[in-house]
């Protein structure tokens, strides 16, 4: 027997987030059209937790044991048929939603969606230096889903079909250049991690992988397109490229890992 309409028409919005109080009520309001939101916090330190209080019930602290981790948890508590996962400095713009909306309704709709990414530098969107579309699985069938085992750059895997989405998230990912040294530097230690096993490295990669990452961003694919604001990313992404190297360095030569 078929499931009722509205229960193969009903949608979960799963959120997780760490420090986010400048972003969450946002992010939360743009989902207001989910049947269900549920927040995976991972810091009490602000007052993230108690600003998504006012949006949702659902709301939980668990310890950050790895982006899949927390994303996978916060899956295994959606009941809905659909749902859609954001990170709390992202945004779903009318068009996405309306889009949304349309698939829950469709008889013949995909497992699985990815979405485009709006990836914005402090106010400005860049176009340019592979950052857009930035396609990300976001919307999908809950007993289809699962998350890859990664420590860092995770996803959702999805056993069926996929379609693509028009409508895009908007993605607050780099407000400053503070922020952006601050993130990496996290980020870099989880990538080191998990290769930390595949290939030893040496001098050539430190002299040569960072100008190369920066060559990709600012002129193959076209960063500087965004003025000065495409030069400063690809900047830092290749500060990110020798950060990782540097840790993979020390915890193959040393068996230490910097975990501060």
């Amino acid at each position: 027997m078929n499931a009722p309409k509205e229960h193969s028409a009903s949608l979960s919005a799963i959120v997780i987030a760490g420090r986010e109080e400048d972003n969450i009520a946002d992010c939360l309001t743009s989902l207001s059209f989910a049947d269900e939101i549920i927040v995976v916090c991972s810091s009490r330190e602000d007052a993230t937790m108690k600003i998504a209080s006012h949006y949702t019930p659902h709301v939980e602290f668990r310890t950050f044991d790895g982006y899949a981790a927390q994303k996978q948890y916060a899956l295994d508590r959606a009941t809905k048929h659909w749902v859609l996962s954001l990170d709390a400095d992202e945004r779903v713009t009318p068009e996405l939603r309306e889009e949304i909306m349309a698939v829950r309704e469709r008889s013949d709709a995909a497992d699985g969606y990815t979405v485009p990414r709006k990836n914005h530098f402090r106010d400005k969107w860049l176009r340019h230096g592979g950052w857009y579309p930035d396609r990300q699985l976001r919307l999908f069938r809950r007993e289809k889903t699962r998350l890859t085992d990664r420590l860092v750059h995770e996803g959702f895997e999805v056993r069926g079909s996929r379609g693509e989405l028009q409508g895009a998230l908007l993605h607050f990912t780099l407000p400053n250049v503070r922020h952006m040294l601050r993130k990496n530097l996290t980020y870099s230690l989880y990538e080191a991690r998990e290769k930390r096993g595949r290939r030893r490295v040496g001098a050539m990669d430190f002299l040569f992988r960072p100008p190369l990452e920066f060559a990709k961003k600012y002129l193959l694919q076209r960063g500087f397109l965004d003025g000065w604001e495409g030069f400063v990313v690809a900047a830092i992404h290749a500060l990110n490229k020798m950060q990782v190297l540097l840790q993979l360095w020390e915890m193959q030569h040393r068996g230490e890992e910097a975990d501060s």
